[in-house]
């Protein structure tokens, strides 16, 4: 009996394996599929169609752009509670997301990998935690106001794309989106009430033998909390700093979105700008919904479906490969390095002193 459970145990694959073999087998097949079906990349090169290289670039640029501007709202936020930050310290972190946030179903490793690459280089997880809250925060409020604008200027444009089901998700949509507001809101501006639920959940763990020592966790985390909510009064008594941040946010977001009409564009096909802005926006929500890595297979369907009119059968899948190519695969392959190799450095924050120092992770 002793050596069948032992051989059970030797036999056990954890549910996790499986499902990043999944995701990484979904992965190759779309990609492959792209390429080598009929219509896909290869014939895409076959063909006599010109490809603008120029426009490819300019698609490449203005993904970097995203990025960088990324790592600025990052810079922001820190300097206001960790005056010693550095540049590079902030596009660390925001690799390290970019990184994370790509590989982890519904980009959720992507925040605290970052709390925890920050706090090798010596920024308190509080500081940090509320630096990503907040540029959190004007992500997600800024996106939902360009999707509904998107949806009230162009809803004819939208009203031809979307069946019943489709709108019936896009509610689903905004409403995850506005839920998730309010919480971030509620957790960082009533500590009251922040605290009260932090400690019936650790209650309940407690109750379950998951956690020990329970006074102690609630102390720790309380004081977590409460420095939380200073960086967040400091953070929100700078007007100026959360609109100059707004209008980065708005700069980012809207490069990201160029990507596919720069794609558009080498195709040589013209069509309107203001259009591929509101699809791509549209695209973005959606596929965020699913919470696969990237939202792969819903992030490819829904670009079939909202550019499928702009590009033809024989351009289509090209479109797709080169939209994650860029987008997605290539940032996977950008930030690798910044997530996995990266020094410690110790700063000297405002509230405290830190002896600077530097070694190898």
């Amino acid at each position: 009996m002793a050596d069948k459970t032992e051989e059970s145990k030797r036999l056990h694959i954890p549910w996790k394996l499986i499902f990043n073999i999944a995701i990484i087998g979904l992965t190759i097949f779309l990609v492959l599929y792209f390429i080598f079906s009929e219509g896909g990349f290869i014939d895409l090169l076959e063909s006599e169609l010109k490809i603008n290289v120029l426009w490819l670039l300019i698609a490449v640029f203005v993904h970097l752009l995203n990025i960088a501007l990324d790592a600025t709202i990052i810079y922001l936020f820190l300097k206001e509670t960790t005056p010693k930050v550095t540049v590079m310290n902030a596009l660390v972190a925001s690799m390290t997301g970019q990184f994370f946030c790509a590989v982890t179903p519904s980009a959720t490793g992507g925040q605290p990998m970052q709390i925890l690459a920050m706090s090798r280089m010596g920024i308190k997880a509080a500081n940090g935690t509320s630096a990503l809250v907040q540029k959190f925060l004007v992500w997600q409020f800024t996106l939902s106001i360009y999707c509904i604008v998107a949806v009230v200027a162009r809803f004819s444009f939208f009203s031809q794309k979307l069946d019943p089901a489709m709108w019936v998700f896009s509610l689903i949509g905004f409403a995850a989106q506005l839920a998730m507001i309010g919480v971030l809101l509620l957790a960082s501006f009533c500590k009251g009430a922040t605290t009260r639920v932090v400690n019936f959940f650790l209650t309940i763990l407690y109750k379950l033998h998951i956690i020990k020592n329970l006074e102690e966790k609630k102390k720790s985390i309380g004081e977590t909390l409460d420095s939380f909510h200073r960086s967040n009064k400091e953070l929100n008594k700078n007007k100026p700093l959360l609109i100059k941040i707004y209008v980065i946010t708005v700069i980012q977001m809207t490069a990201f979105f160029l990507v596919p009409y720069c794609i558009a564009r080498s195709f040589n096909i013209h069509c309107d700008l203001f259009d591929m802005l509101c699809a791509q926006s549209y695209v973005n929500m959606v596929s965020s919904l699913v919470p696969l890595p990237g939202g792969s297979g819903a992030a490819e369907y829904c670009f079939s479906i909202f550019f499928g009119s702009y590009f033809n059968v024989k351009t289509i899948k090209s479109a797709i490969l080169l939209w994650r190519t860029i987008t997605y695969y290539g940032t996977i392959a950008l930030s690798a390095p910044f997530a996995l190799f990266h020094k410690k450095k110790r700063i000297e924050a405002h509230t405290g002193a830190h002896s600077a120092a530097e070694s190898e992770v």
